[in-house]
């Protein structure tokens, strides 16, 4: 069986936005969600691990829009518990981000060395990637672990912490998780030309009039100022060439709109600029099919793969974008598009990567000076809008090249194949403890050992108490002490008590190993996990924390400890029905 576990499920931000019109829709949660679905529907892979699900969280999956055949191939595993997996299965631990710390930690847990674990980038201008990297170093990853970047400049970004922190720890000290370039999936949709007519009838236009789309979110803070795309489109009309821009976008964090509108006033372009703020699913779908032309003059270092623009792609748009990070992989100059030339300001030299608000700041205003060159942008679109034939060419060719590179049926058959290699990489080269592991190797007893009184000895000799005898009357009351996240044993409890009585003064270590099933570790810890709850519950007591004495019948009975006053008091039962 081959599995793959993912320790959570993304949910679709786009139907949460028609539903609650709150959720900042971003890049990387669309991405999310449609990359479970296509893993879903695509992916060649026998099960679907994830810990916690629940048949209400189903529901709400299928609400989000995945199909019921879809959910069926995910499998709940109740949180602590052990995969239904043997040691001849192959499973792949992954996540949607770079945090790869929590999923070795998984891997060691589960005792699956041969288990890859693999993660993916998005935005990366934080120090939290940067620790993220450096977490890397010592988390017990290897060379069968995986990074995906989405792009050729993400990855070199990548490769540039991974740098930097090297140089700040010892030579032995390497980075070991293979970086592999796989671009972000998008879903290649059903062409509807009545599309075309029905926005131009909505931005009440004639229904010749070409139509050049942004999509993507309205934010010059965090995405792109789109002040110069407005400037290209007033110079555009000033040279008579006419075109309908529309942007559209999530607009929730800074009301952008308000501004694109005065500017576009100002510039006199305002009449053939419609601007849309917020669509539906159902919007962004029309949009994209009913558009001749895509635009995208991004400038903030938070962009690193351009989803947009691979969606545009995929309707056969042609596109217009700044030459930038992921965009250049995209966009295939003079064939799928044009891209225009950008130029970081003098002052980046002095800004450094960090994560607060001041440096939030810095950042926009890097963003805010970065220069698109508008004359270009303008000429560009201007050809596009002149030469309807290498629209087409250029949309004909914008299409085929999504198909090739960006359909989910590529990206899933691709993360397939890299999964496999690793798998093959494991098996010869598991994944091995080092000393630097060591980090994310501390011990509880040594970091909070102080926090209780004492500990208790592990060599004690166990005696049941009166409340003991009482709970073995009952047997059905075990069923309070059994694990929250397993399938409940109550006579696992009642075997180790009834064990204790008949064996008054037992040494813990001696319950623990009749107990403890296999010997294993996982055995012998649950043993001791019993034995925990029956002294957490006063059913057992040891002879360092009670005195005992015999009643009538010879029977032994325990007194326990006060620990607030050092006083003894009985626990004796009073005889009466509890």
């Amino acid at each position: 069986m081959r599995a793959l576990y993912l320790p959570s499920l993304p949910r679709n931000p786009e139907r949460h936005q028609e539903q609650w019109d709150q959720t900042t829709v971003m890049g990387a949660r669309v991405f999310g969600w449609t990359a479970l679905c296509a893993l879903l529907e695509y992916g060649t892979y026998d099960a679907y691990f994830v810990p916690g699900l629940t048949d209400q969280k189903k529901e709400e999956l299928i609400e989000d829009g995945l199909t019921a055949d879809s959910v069926k191939r995910l499998v709940a595993v109740p949180i602590g518990s052990k995969l239904p997996i043997t040691n001849s299965d192959q499973i792949v631990l992954t996540t949607f981000d770079p945090q790869l710390r929590t999923l070795a930690t998984t891997r060691r847990k589960l005792q699956r060395p041969d288990a890859p674990v693999c993660g993916l980038i998005h935005s990366i201008n934080s120090e939290r990637v940067v620790f993220a990297v450096l977490q890397h170093y010592f988390a017990g990853l290897c060379e069968a672990d995986l990074l995906f970047c989405s792009s050729r400049a993400g990855m070199r970004t990548i490769d540039v912490y991974i740098e930097e922190v090297g140089r700040l720890l010892l030579p032995n000290i390497t980075y070991r998780p293979r970086r592999v370039l796989v671009p972000l999936g998008v879903t290649i949709p059903l062409l509807e030309p009545e599309h075309r007519i029905n926005l131009r009838q909505l931005l009440n236009i004639g229904a010749q009039e070409t139509i050049t789309l942004f999509f993507g979110r309205l934010s010059q803070m965090s995405k792109g100022d789109l002040g110069p795309m407005l400037i290209a489109l007033s110079l555009l009309s000033r040279r008579e060439t006419h075109t309908h821009l529309v942007i559209a976008g999530d607009d929730k964090q800074t009301n952008e709109a308000r501004r694109l509108k005065a500017l576009a006033n100002e510039l006199g372009c305002i009449q053939n600029l419609t601007i849309w703020p917020n669509p539906s699913a159902r919007d962004k779908h029309m949009l994209y099919s009913g558009a001749d032309i895509f635009v995208s003059p991004s400038d903030n270092i938070q962009e690193t793969f351009g989803l947009t623009v691979a969606e545009a792609l995929s309707y056969g748009l042609p596109a217009v974008v700044s030459d930038w990070d992921g965009y250049r992989d995209i966009v295939s100059d003079g064939e799928t598009g044009f891209l225009v030339p950008s130029l970081f300001p003098s002052s980046l030299e002095t800004l450094e990567v960090s994560d607060c608000r001041i440096s939030m700041v810095e950042e926009d205003s890097l963003a805010q000076s970065t220069t698109i060159d508008i004359p270009v942008l303008s000429e560009k679109i201007q050809s596009l809008l002149h030469n309807p034939a290498l629209r087409r060419q250029m949309g004909r060719a914008a299409r085929q090249s999504a198909e090739k590179h960006y359909s989910w049926p590529v990206i899933v058959k691709r993360y397939e194949e890299v999964w496999g290699e690793s798998i093959q990489a494991a098996k010869t080269a598991p994944c091995e403890e080092d000393l630097a592991s060591a980090v994310f190797r501390m011990s509880l007893e040594k970091s909070f050992g102080h926090f209780a009184t004492g500990k208790r000895n592990p060599h004690c000799k166990c005696f049941i108490t009166a409340e003991g005898r009482e709970w073995l009357k009952r047997p059905a009351r075990f069923y309070f002490l059994c694990h929250l996240y397993d399938p409940p044993t109550p006579q696992r409890f009642n075997q180790m008590l009834r064990e204790i009585a008949a064996r008054p003064g037992i040494p813990a270590t001696k319950v623990v190993e009749t107990l403890g099933g296999n010997g294993d570790h996982v055995s012998t810890a649950d043993a001791q996990w019993s034995l925990g709850r029956l002294f957490k519950y006063g059913l057992v007591a040891s002879n360092e924390e009670c005195t005992v004495t015999g009643d009538q019948s010879g029977a032994l009975q325990a007194v326990t400890r006060d620990f607030g006053n050092g006083t003894t008091g009985s626990t004796e039962s009073s005889g009466t029905n509890r």
